[in-house]
């Protein structure tokens, strides 16, 4: 595939080396064109004649994976990542290093593959569900490396390997095996993260023209290796613009050019240090509430949507398809290697313990049922909540469902930048519900149960709060704390620079007059943010929010010739303006209220914009609603009423934080340890939890 650069390869560096006076060695500059990931036992094939000197260039390539011992392995390799994939692709999918080489009879048992040893830890460590992360192509080429390097011969042999790769490795769980072997085969790993996030929830420029975050990583071995010894880790963070990176790297002239933190030793820790400071001493909010959970994801967009009209209509079509072909070109059935839907599926219903008649074969337009989800932060849609049309649709959540069950949502695989660092649903989540994107694990069910009689809290840390506030307190008062301290834009500001760390840790005061004072403001807001249908205060009816300012000062119209197709907004006269219809007063700070980069209003404007937003999985995806409807308008007035509220009360929250940090604090070290079964899905089964008591929805 590349033999054209590779015939340039031969002539520039042949040239270049003859121009500083080298002499070749016997068979030219020994540059091989190859597919390196191949397996080393592999028979060249080239029928051509033409390719006759690309075969033996091929075998001698093949010879050097086998027999010749390599000191130093120095790259850029591609990356790229892909699905699990079932071996149907498997010379694009890690090739022989993810594979490895076939049996007698053909086929391929990756248990016994090289990717193998980056494989196991996670799923002993119980993170298999993060395994998808790790099918990256640049960690097939730094496992083929290691292997290459650091484990051909014996034990003794010094090797480097020098990569300039995406960096998700560092800190990513699914490359939790990745580090423990690179720790037990080095002496020495040096890291310098480029970082240059283009997506994420704090953009910087990247050296190169990509969106992915980048890393250069010098991995060494002296000499003999004791495996139960890990490698020294050293890290440096080079931040700026594209040019002030490059401009510092250029002026590196040894280790000592650059400033560096040791990281831990532990073997499949981070390769970036450990926080250092005070906010590093406070307990993990994921040892607060030890259970996380992914939210929904369906797989498909066209069975999220904005009205359930909209979604019964779409369902129809799809059971008015003429064939099967056409139903499954509507439907988007799930690729192979995900394991996720196709029309022919079977699964056991959300709401039943039977199993589901298969999309492909009913006849009958009906569905399990339609239900109100929770899209994104703040913003209510509408599920077609049938497993047949669910990727992954999270049992768990579905199971601990129940009028008191609050939704709490973070973000971990990207640091908080501006806006609330918690928010919360009072109905099922979405996989992507905090912000948009990035989701994972990033769900905190408040109650393990529908009852909510099993609170999905720290082990006895109720009891301690209790002794030592001298009055009971209850797991909604630790929530109302968390999330008055943790709910607004002045915790991700004063932790900036701590929260790059991807850790949300809670600031737990010993005061038990701060902690009521939490426990008020943190209980009005979850009633808020819950749309009124949690923690209702004394008088209370659920779903009512009190009228804020904002008014609809003229009528969006409701005709499907004025749908509106755009908005926008005036700062002078604060005035938001949906199609011809106005909403005002609307505060500069209320149209641009932010959860880490998600603009909420903007984003619940333009999924209902006469085009909607996001992508599209599926024709389905055309049928948009006909008109801007009452509901809507209702709908988007308790919107800013809650945000017009909730900013409101941003100063407050920004005292207590401050009067909490200058007062006595639990420090995580003073609080229980997490047993390992709380962080784990509750109930005995699933599957059997269904057939006793079906769903609880």
């Amino acid at each position: 595939m590349q033999v054209g650069p590779y015939s340039v390869a031969q002539l520039r560096i042949s040239r270049a080396l003859a121009a500083y006076g080298a002499v070749l060695p016997p068979g030219g500059p020994q540059i091989y064109l190859t597919d390196t990931l191949e397996s080393p036992q592999a028979t060249p094939q080239y029928p051509s004649l033409l390719a006759r000197e690309l075969s033996e260039q091929h075998k001698k390539a093949l010879e050097i994976k086998k027999n010749v011992p390599v000191l130093v392995c120095i790259g850029n390799p591609p990356y790229d990542r892909h699905e699990a994939a079932d071996g149907s692709n498997r010379k694009t999918t890690g090739g022989w290093v993810r594979w490895g080489d076939a049996n007698a009879s053909g086929a391929h048992d990756p248990a016994k593959a090289l990717l193998a040893s980056f494989i196991e830890p996670v799923r002993k460590a119980g993170l298999g569900s993060q395994l998808k992360n790790l099918y990256n192509l640049y960690v097939y080429f730094w496992r083929w490396a290691i292997w290459k390097v650091l484990e051909y011969g014996e034990n003794d042999v010094p090797g480097i390997v020098a990569f300039i790769t995406a960096s998700s490795f560092l800190d990513g769980q699914a490359f939790c095996g990745m580090r423990e072997q690179m720790r037990r085969l080095c002496d020495a790993i040096w890291i310098i993260d480029l970082d240059g996030v283009a997506r994420g929830t704090r953009k910087e420029e990247n050296i190169f023209a990509i969106e992915t975050p980048v890393c250069i990583t010098l991995t060494v071995r002296y000499g003999h290796k004791n495996k139960n010894i890990p490698a020294t880790t050293n890290y440096c963070r080079i931040s700026g613009t594209q040019s002030e990176k490059l401009a510092i790297l250029q002026r590196v002239d040894n280790f000592d050019s650059l400033s560096w933190t040791t990281c831990s030793t532990d073997w499949q820790e981070k390769f970036i240090p450990q926080g250092q400071g005070k906010y590093f001493d406070f307990p993990l909010l994921t040892d607060i509430f030890p259970w996380q959970q992914s939210g929904v994801k369906a797989g498909r967009t066209w069975v999220i949507g904005e009205s359930q009209e909209l979604l019964n209509e779409r369902w129809r079509q799809l059971f008015m398809a003429p064939d099967e072909n056409a139903k499954r070109s509507l439907f988007k059935d799930a690729p192979p290697s995900t394991g996720g839907r196709k029309i022919e599926d079977t699964p056991v219903g959300l709401f039943t313990s039977a199993r589901l008649a298969p999309i492909s074969k009913v006849t009958t337009t009906e569905h399990e049922r339609i239900i109100p989800y929770g899209y994104r932060s703040f913003d209510r849609q509408y599920l077609i909540a049938d497993a047949r049309c669910l990727d992954r649709p999270g049992p768990p959540l579905w199971l601990t469902y129940g009028n008191q069950q609050i939704y709490f949502a973070a973000i971990f695989t990207q640091p908080l930048s501006n806006g609330p660092a918690w928010t919360l649903s009072a109905i099922i989540p979405d996989l992507h519900y905090f912000r948009g994107s990035f989701g994972a694990k990033d769900i905190f069910p408040l109650y393990r149960d529908a009852a909510a009689l099993q609170p999905n809290i720290l082990p006895n840390l109720l009891d301690r709060l209790s002794a030592k506030y001298g009055y009971a307190v209850s797991a909604e008062d630790i929530a109302a704390y968390a999330y008055a301290v943790l709910a607004h834009p002045g915790f991700t500001g004063h932790f900036h620079g701590e929260l790059i760390s991807k850790e949300i840790r809670l600031p737990l005061t010993k005061d038990a007059a701060l902690f009521a004072r939490a426990v008020k403001i943190g209980r009005h807001l979850i009633w808020l943010h819950s749309y009124g249908e949690r923690i209702l205060p004394e008088g209370s009816r659920s779903g009512e929010i009190p009228p804020g300012a904002a008014k609809c000062t003229k009528a969006v119209p409701g005709t499907p010739e004025k749908y509106p197709e755009n908005f926008s907004y005036n700062d002078a006269t604060q005035t938001l303006h949906v199609g011809t219809g106005e909403f005002a007063p609307v505060s500069y700070a209320l149209f641009n209220f932010e959860v880490s980069g998600l603009k909420v209003v903007q984003s619940w404007l333009k999924y209902r914009m006469k085009k909607g937003a996001g992508r599209k999985s599926s024709p389905l995806d055309d049928i948009r609603p006909k008109r801007w409807t009452a509901e809507y308008t209702t709908e988007l007035l308790k919107l800013l009423w809650i945000l017009e509220t909730t900013i409101a009360g941003y100063p407050e929250q920004k005292t207590l934080l401050d009067d909490i940090l200058s007062a006595s604090l639990f420090t995580a070290a003073e609080l229980p340890d997490v047993p390992e079964e709380l962080r784990k899905a509750p109930g005995k089964g699933l599957e059997d939890v269904k057939e006793e008591q079906g769903f609880l929805l």
